[in-house]
């Protein structure tokens, strides 16, 4: 038996949110505040167990609250059926026919066809038709006995909402012919009372564990005697417990005959004084070593450091091994808490939570922790009777390190649009790829999405380049733009926009295929500027001698080109090779977008992902030129900067990255910059390291509208960046 999926309507950014969960761990992905912090209180409030869960109104997703008072001042009817108006968390689960169905025979299952193997639980957090009347008719009392002093709709619902929602269960019908539920045929668990704790037990991990290096920290010398607790009470157990007890026994015996000596004056005292009569009262101190409370404050973890070293305390070691410590004692409580030692067995599904494990822990450990967690916790639940129940795991984590690590199929990815969150199964991508006739890309994109790749499930925006001298030079890039906006919104007397280095955006080296990850770009929804080559080349007849004649594009100048080699452009165009077509977009054509339709990109100025390429511009001299591509670009602008670094002196390293003939015939003879990037290069990444080693920075003072001066440092001031890609970055910059 296991949770097929979970859906949640309502509760702050869920405001219906569906999940599909693995048989076994699921990792659940995404950038900052979008709700995966908010699945794991919705699932604690509802399965928390114990202490009915408390609710506040700004739990409530906003669209609910507006929706919620214009129900109350009757602006809006209540939802039909009336139990859906609130939170809710609605649990599909599946059972196999050879599975235990004690707990859920009885009324729970409501439906005995064996067809039919799906389970639907409701948890709400509702108001009730009896209830809304009730309150519409309070809040109109107070608002005709206070006139003008009336709270708000608003206001009194914040104030008054626990008095009127309350909590309900319910087992729902499920159609599996017209896989949908039916929401009027229902049992309510509570009014039945059908203890939903025997059919799930849920636990969680918190992000913020109880360790720290202070001296006086003993957290996981504290936990040591939880752990034992939880397993003194599985008999599975017994032998070792059972050596531990007889220990204590043989130690009260010691003891009792030290502290006869040791209290001997204190009782002669007692007696003195008339506490002891004589044939009457005996006073002994005895040893009663409780083995449940010895471990709980002498006990101590303490690490070694080899064979002849003495050990040192817990809080002598680093915050990461605590935490990792830490998390490994709590599991393995946890895990014990699931058998349930004093209930006949385990619940028939155990579901644990393990919030952003990777807090305090360097990457390697963060990979090491993900690869072993199916083997740590297990994929079942035994209790010392030999009694077998299925665990599910679910993993959120901000570390691009454990989704580097993970298995692909286990991600959920959640994605915040438009204050709402979704969640998306990335095994899901491959039936996009299939479908769209490239499975081929899938297996490329499973194989390549790593570490450095990973970051694109936690980024805002993502910026593709194709090679290393972008790579390297984009941050520089990308700081000579933020730099110069802040000159000019301080010259004009306006707040600067966010500065690109401070955005959350994943720069990715992609190469020549940025087309293969469009499925995926589409699928994880985020802005996302891709820097590429034109890639000019001419169309030329080669004869052959025992052949035809064969067509043949080579690299060519922009100026006679017919066609351009790069494949990316024309596949996010739906376009041809022929260049004019590129030569003569508009920057605003450039955006593209993919009908869902008929799943081919197009120019579309709603577009979420910009294609920029080399366009035409003046150098110093003022002569324009189209480049072919970035280095091509590069040397066309920037011929000044490259001479005065040519220059070798204690400032300057020049560029061995260079072909030196090649440079002097381009310096001095005022030479072709598209046959420096052909044949001057002899390895590019150098190349980016030569730029930014010559690059210089400077102090410029300037005044805002108010007269005050203020000093701004200037960094890469002497060299230019490429105006196609001063246009897509000053796109990716804006909201």
């Amino acid at each position: 038996m296991r949770i097929e999926k979970l859906r949640i309507l309502n509760f702050r950014s869920l405001n219906d949110l569906e999940v599909d969960l693995e048989k076994y761990l699921s990792v659940v992905v995404g950038k900052n505040n979008s709700g995966k912090t908010s699945l794991l209180l919705a699932l604690e409030r509802f399965l928390g167990g114990g202490v009915t869960p408390r609710f506040e109104f700004d739990d409530f997703n906003l669209d609910f609250q507006i929706y919620l008072a214009k129900v109350l001042v009757g602006e809006a009817e209540a939802a039909d059926p009336p139990h859906i108006c609130g939170i809710s968390l609605r649990l599909f689960i599946n059972y196999e026919p050879n599975d235990d169905l004690a707990n859920v025979g009885n009324k729970v299952i409501m439906d005995l066809d064996p067809a039919n193997r799906t389970i639907v639980l409701d948890f709400h957090y509702h108001l009730t038709q009896e209830n809304l009347v009730a309150m519409r008719r309070e809040f109109a009392v107070q608002k005709a006995r206070r006139g003008e002093k009336a709270v708000t709709a608003a206001n009194f619902l914040r104030a008054e909402h626990h008095r009127y929602f309350n909590i309900a269960r319910r087992s729902v019908q499920f159609d599996h012919v017209k896989n949908s539920v039916v929401e009027e045929n229902y049992v309510d668990l509570i009014k039945e009372k059908i203890a939903v704790d025997d059919i799930i037990s849920f636990k969680r991990i918190n992000a913020r564990r109880s360790v720290s290096n202070r001296d006086s920290d003993r957290g996981l010398s504290a936990m040591s005697a939880k752990i034992y607790k939880a397993m003194s009470a599985d008999s599975g157990d017994g032998d070792v417990i059972e050596t531990y007890k007889a220990a204590l026994r043989d130690t009260d015996v010691q003891l009792d005959a030290i502290y006869a000596g040791l209290f001997k004056d204190v009782i002669a005292d007692v007696r003195q004084f008339g506490g002891i009569r004589e044939g009457d009262t005996q006073i002994r101190i005895t040893s009663t070593l409780r083995h449940r409370d010895l471990l709980e404050e002498n006990t101590t973890v303490m690490y070694g450091h080899g064979e002849d070293l003495p050990v040192l305390p817990e809080s002598y070691n680093g915050l990461g091994y605590l935490n990792l410590i830490s998390m490994i004692f709590e599991i393995k409580i946890l895990l014990n808490e699931f058998k349930r030692v004093t209930a006949p067995r385990p619940a028939d599904i155990n579901l644990l939570f393990i919030e952003e494990p990777e807090a305090h822990t360097h990457p390697q450990m963060q990979a090491v922790f993900i690869k072993n967690i199916k083997e740590l916790v297990g994929l079942t639940i035994v209790n010392a009777d030999g009694v077998s129940r299925p665990l599910q795991t679910i993993v959120s984590t901000h570390s691009a390190h454990i989704v580097a690590e993970c298995d692909f199929d286990d991600i959920k990815y959640f994605r915040k649009h438009a204050a709402k969150t979704s969640s998306r199964s990335i095994k899901d991508l491959r039936a996009l790829y299939d479908s769209s006739g490239e499975p081929g890309h899938y297996r490329f994109l499973k194989q390549y999405l790593t570490l450095h790749r990973s970051q694109l499930f936690f980024a805002d925006k993502a910026i593709l380049v194709e090679g290393d001298t972008e790579r390297i030079l984009l941050p520089a890039m990308m700081r000579k733009m933020d730099q110069a906006d802040a000159c000019a919104a301080w010259a004009s007397g306006k707040a600067p926009a966010l500065a690109l280095l401070s955005q959350n955006i994943s720069v990715i080296e992609v190469g020549a295929h940025s087309h293969i990850y469009e499925i995926f770009l589409d699928f994880i929804g985020v802005k996302t500027l891709i820097v590429t080559d034109i890639d000019s080349g001419k169309e030329e007849v080669v004869e052959r001698s025992d052949k035809e004649p064969q067509k043949v594009v080579s690299a060519h100048p922009i100026d006679g080109a017919t066609h351009t080699s790069n494949f990316a452009l024309r596949f996010y165009h739906g376009k041809g090779s022929e260049i004019a077509y590129f030569i003569g977009l508009t920057l605003a054509q450039k955006t593209v977008l993919k009908d869902g339709a008929t799943g081919k990109w197009g120019p579309h100025p709603d577009g979420c992902v910009m294609c920029v390429f080399q366009v035409a511009e003046a150098d110093e001299a003022g002569t324009s030129y189209h480049a072919r591509s970035f280095e091509d670009a590069f040397f066309h602008i920037n011929r000044a900067f490259m001479q005065a670094a040519s220059k070798v002196d204690e400032d300057r390293v020049g560029f061995p990255s260079l072909v030196d003939r090649h440079l002097r015939n381009y310096l001095d003879k005022n030479g072709s910059s598209f046959e420096m990037a052909k044949n001057g290069i002899i390895k590019k990444p150098a190349l980016a390291i030569d730029i930014l080693l010559n690059s210089e920075t400077v102090q410029q003072v300037i005044k805002n509208p108010e007269g005050k001066e203020k000093t701004f440092d200037i960094e890469f001031h002497n060299w230019k960046t490429p105006k196609y890609i001063e246009e897509g970055l000053a796109w990716i910059k804006q909201d």
